[in-house]
C-alpha cells in the first residue's frame, strides 16, 4: 500500500529514476534464438523513459548465436539441466560459468529490480518446463538466470512480462521497488540500529496492508535490536521485508489500514470530513475507486491538521515517479 503524497514529503529527489536489470528481447532487440522481436509494448510503453534499463541475455552474452538451436530445460526439476533440443548438447557448465561471472557485475549495478522474459529456459522466474529424456513433461522450474538471479539478490523484486500485465501484480511490483530503494537508502552509507527502527516506523501501515503476521515478526525483532549484531539484524529484516512485501495487497486490506488510519485522525475531524473519508475508503473496498482516492484525502487532512505520526507513514509519502509508474497507461 502506497499513496499520493500529501504532505510535502518526498523520499527521493525528482529526478530519481530506477535501474532495471531485463532480458534483452522484451526491449526489442532480435536475441532469441530465432531471431524473432519478443518486445513487450505494454512494458516499454508503461515505463517510457522513466527507468534505465540494464539488459542482459544469457544466451547471447555467453556466446551463443542467433540464430541457434532452441534448447529446454532437462532432467530433474530440483536441479534442471540446460540442454539443445534437437541435439541434446548439455550447455549447463558453459551458462553457470557465465551467471557466477555476470551476477558479479550486476551486483554493482545498484538494481532495484528485475524484469525477466516469462518460460524461458534461462530466464523465465517459474513454470518453465522440464523434460525427460523422452520429451515427457517432468515438472516445472525456474530458468537458470532466474534462479541464479533470486538465490544472489533476495531481496530484487522479481517479475516477468507476462505477470505484470496484471494491475494488481503491477502495482505490488512499483511499490515494493520503491520500499526496497528506500529500505536501501535508510541503510547507506552506515547502517544502524537507529535507522532500521526509523524505517520500520515509517512503514508500519504499508506493511500492515500486506502481511500483518509478518508486520508482527518484524516488530518483534526491532524490539530485540539491541540483542542482536547489526549484520543478523539487518539480514532477518530483509528477509521479513522481502517476504511481506511479496503479498500483494488486496483493496479490502488497504480499506483495512486506512480505516486504522482514519481512527487516529477522526478526533481532529468535522463529521462532514469523517464521511467524506469513510465514503472513498469504502468505495475502494469495493472496487470503485483507485487507491490513490482515498490516500490521496486522507493525506491533504493529515497535513490540514499536522497529524505528525502519520504524516511520516510511507503511505502518505509516495514520490511522484512512483505514482506515475503505478498509474501506467
Amino acid at each position: 500500500m502506497t499513496a499520493r503524497a500529501g504532505t510535502g514529503k518526498e523520499a527521493h529527489e525528482p529526478g530519481l529514476k530506477p535501474r532495471l536489470g531485463v532480458s534483452t528481447c522484451l526491449l526489442g532487440e532480435n536475441v532469441r534464438y530465432d531471431g524473432a522481436d519478443k518486445s513487450d509494448p505494454l512494458l516499454l510503453r508503461a515505463f517510457g523513459n522513466h527507468v534505465e534499463w540494464v539488459p542482459v541475455c544469457p544466451e547471447v552474452e555467453c556466446g551463443m548465436t542467433v540464430p541457434r538451436d532452441p534448447m529446454h530445460l532437462a532432467d530433474d526439476p530440483d536441479s534442471p539441466l540446460l540442454v539443445t533440443t534437437a541435439t541434446g548438447e548439455d550447455q549447463t557448465g558453459r551458462m553457470q560459468t557465465w551467471i557466477r561471472s555476470r551476477l558479479d557485475e550486476l551486483a554493482r549495478e545498484d538494481l532495484w529490480g528485475f524484469v525477466l522474459k516469462s518460460r524461458s529456459p534461462s530466464c523465465g522466474r517459474s513454470a518453465v518446463p522440464v523434460l525427460n529424456s523422452t520429451g515427457a513433461l517432468a515438472g516445472e522450474a525456474a530458468g537458470l538466470f532466474a534462479a541464479a538471479v533470486a538465490g544472489r539478490f533476495p531481496l530484487l523484486p522479481v517479475a516477468d512480462e507476462r505477470s505484470l500485465h496484471d494491475d494488481s501484480v503491477w502495482d505490488n511490483f512499483i511499490e515494493r521497488l520503491f520500499c526496497l530503494k528506500r529500505y536501501r537508502d535508510s541503510m547507506r552509507p552506515k547502517g544502524s540500529r537507529e535507522s532500521l527502527i526509523a524505517f520500520h516506523a515509517a512503514h508500519e501501515l504499508q506493511l500492515m496492508a500486506h502481511d500483518q503476521d509478518v508486520l508482527r515478526e518484524m516488530g518483534e525483532l526491532v524490539a530485540q535490536s539491541k540483542e542482536l549484531p547489526l549484520d543478523e539484524l539487518s539480514a532477518r529484516y530483509e528477509e521479513l521485508l522481502r517476504t511481506a512485501m511479496e503479498l500483494v495487497a488486496t483493496p479490502a486490506q488497504n480499506a483495512d489500514v486506512l480505516l486504522h488510519a482514519l481512527g487516529h485522525l477522526e478526533r481532529y475531524l468535522s463529521p462532514g470530513e469523517r464521511q467524506d473519508a469513510l465514503e472513498v475508503i469504502e468505495e475502494h473496498r469495493g472496487g470503485r475507486a483507485s487507491l490513490t482516492v482515498p490516500t490521496k484525502l486522507l493525506g491533504r487532512q493529515i497535513q490540514k491538521y499536522h497529524v505528525e505520526h502519520l504524516a511520516a507513514q510511507s503511505c502518505f509519502t509516495a514520490h511522484p515517479l512512483e505514482l506515475k509508474l503505478r498509474s501506467r497507461p
